[in-house]
């Protein structure tokens, strides 16, 4: 399994466990942070930071169980209205709080209490072996961390930690002795707790000014680069993540904030009548609509459905001589004639009519080959067919990349000293397998290229999904759909052993929540292996491995709200 594939599997045990500790079903555990409705929650504790690749399962499940107490004893709004404003007081302040809520874990809870355990341990390991103990404000800090933590979770540090810390400790306790007797007194109370926290983040501040505010703030930043203190935090409503000016989102999250593109001189965006030669593309077409018939899909029956769930019932006219509904003037002089007639009335004669068009977003990186792409093609197929027959605006898109581990692009990075944090990597290709304003007859040969798998390479998601999202609200239909299909495993060689792993996972994440957001486009995802969660808030899974079955065919009308019967007469 790729690095992004496991990130995002740990991520995903990592958001359960901390909802099932927690009770709080708003939160997710991504890049490496805590996240509530979507915003990062500002945690500054230094220990509470773990690569779900790099570091041992006992640690990033400690940093967990560690994020659960805050989430479980810490009122949020509370501890940010009492944070103090420089950088130091902040993150000692920040580190207090985290240190209460473990104190107040259950006693009984004896593997959660050992895994905060092993993850402090890992990250003091970490740090001492970064030197960052032979500092002043590096020294403090750890030390300053031990104290408390002592006197909170009545954990002695070893003897080897009691020798490096012990100088620094007799020059700080005189300082904090007292407010260190009253966050035990209070560690319960978090109001009456804080009030010594901020004795205490105010007494190292004044102890580190004098060793000169800004060498600490440099020090600070190091400490984040070297992911030995959580990435500086941001604030989220000062981004406009609806400004479509440039790229569809804004970053919030990591130490590089913006997606970037290294070499675009090599992108290409191609149609299906492209790919292949025509001769290719007729035995494709052949060999596509054989795999359709062996499926005995009716497909009129399947348009009738689909016209239900993307159709808007509409006037067309109107039903006359009824017995109720608006009176029809024309039919007065009959009512004169006979009082007994009743059928005076006419009622409003609607119709579906659909105003939609639907996108198909396909992942053609080369784990698709293994998903049974051919079932994929078949369904893609059917549906757009239905759905021109229902009257629907359809459009077939893929991505892919022009070349593996890179392509023609990593030559030009390297051949510019290869630099530090490249971005993307590859060149890349984008597909138009079917065009909106192409109805499926014209385009079933084009249709047929999904069939061959040749260009099957690399995925890099994010820029597909924006790719597709600015296609389809440049469309005139007042409703726009976008199906998004994928593995959930965006992967890219060349760009992922250059950048953070999770760089092209959080660039689709973060594409993916900004669509959402604008409400402009009903997006939705199929998943063909891995859970589309941490992607999509709507999705279903398909498996692809054998015969379709109808319920996959009948996909659309599970992932977008049909309307309702009762709203057509």
């Amino acid at each position: 399994m790729d690095e992004a594939a496991i990130n995002r599997l740990v991520e995903h045990h990592n958001t359960v466990a901390i909802r099932a500790l927690s009770g709080v079903c708003q939160a997710t555990y991504r890049r490496q942070g805590l996240f509530l409705d979507g915003k990062r929650m500002i945690v500054e504790s230094p220990y509470l930071f773990a690569d779900p690749v790099k570091d041992e399962l006992v640690r990033n499940r400690g940093v967990v169980d560690a994020l659960s107490m805050r989430l479980l004893h810490s009122d949020q709004l509370l501890h940010q209205s009492h944070k103090p404003d420089t950088l130091i007081e902040k993150l000692v302040f920040d580190i207090l709080e985290q240190l209460r809520c473990e104190s107040l874990a259950d006693s009984r809870m004896t593997g959660l209490i050992d895994n905060m355990n092993q993850a402090f341990s890992s990250w003091c390991l970490e740090f001492r072996r970064g030197g960052h103990t032979e500092t002043e404000f590096g020294l403090m800090l750890f030390t300053l961390i031990h104290i408390v933590r002592s006197k909170l979770l009545n954990i002695p540090p070893d003897l080897e930690i009691e020798g490096l810390i012990e100088s620094a400790r007799f020059e700080l306790v005189p300082h904090i002795g007292s407010d260190l007797v009253g966050l035990k007194q209070s560690n319960s109370d978090q109001l009456a707790y804080a009030r010594h926290a901020l004795s205490i983040a105010s007494s190292i501040l004044e102890i580190m000014e004098q060793s000169g505010i800004h060498s600490v703030e440099r020090e600070i930043s190091a400490l984040r680069e070297k992911s030995l203190l959580p990435p500086e935090p941001v604030n989220d409503e000062d981004l406009d993540e609806t400004d479509f000016t440039g790229s569809l989102y804004r970053d919030t999250g990591g130490q590089n904030h913006e997606y970037r593109v290294f070499c675009t001189e090599y992108d290409q965006t191609v149609t299906g009548e492209n790919l292949y030669r025509l001769e290719q593309r007729i035995r494709l077409r052949e060999q596509l609509d054989q795999l359709i018939a062996a499926q005995s899909v009716n497909i009129q029956r399947l348009a009738q459905r689909l016209k239900i769930v993307f159709g808007t019932p509409t006037r067309t006219g109107w039903n006359e001589g009824v017995e109720d509904g608006y009176i029809d003037g024309r039919r007065i002089s009959q009512l004169i004639a006979n009082p007994a007639y009743s059928r005076i009335f006419k009622q409003e004669k609607l119709t579906l009519q659909s105003d939609a068009v639907v996108v198909f977003l396909i992942d053609n990186s080369g784990s698709m080959r293994r998903q049974k792409y051919e079932a994929l093609a078949v369904l893609i197929d059917v549906l757009c067919r239905a759905l021109d027959i229902a009257g629907v605006k359809t459009e077939i898109l893929g991505f892919s990349t022009g070349g593996w581990a890179g392509g023609q692009s990593i030559r030009i990075w390297r051949s510019s000293g290869s630099p530090a944090n490249p971005g993307r990597l590859n060149d890349r290709l984008h597909i138009l397998y079917k065009e909106a304003e192409t109805d499926w007859k014209r385009a079933r040969l084009n249709m047929a290229s999904m069939l061959n798998p040749a260009h099957f390479r690399e995925g890099l998601d994010g820029e597909a999904l924006e790719w597709a999202f600015m296609r389809l609200i440049a469309r005139p239909e007042s409703r726009k759909c976008m199906v998004f299909i994928s593995d959930g495993a965006p992967m890219e060689t060349a760009s992922s052993n250059h950048n953070s792993p999770s760089y092209l996972d959080n660039h689709l994440r973060d594409v993916a929540n900004a669509i959402e957001r604008t409400g402009t486009v009903e997006l939705r995802g199929i998943a063909t292996a891995f859970s589309l969660d941490d992607y999509l808030s709507k999705w279903t899974p398909i498996d692809f491995s054998g015969t379709l079955d109808t319920r996959a065919f009948h996909v659309l009308e599970r992932i977008f709200e049909p309307v309702r019967s009762a709203d057509i007469n």
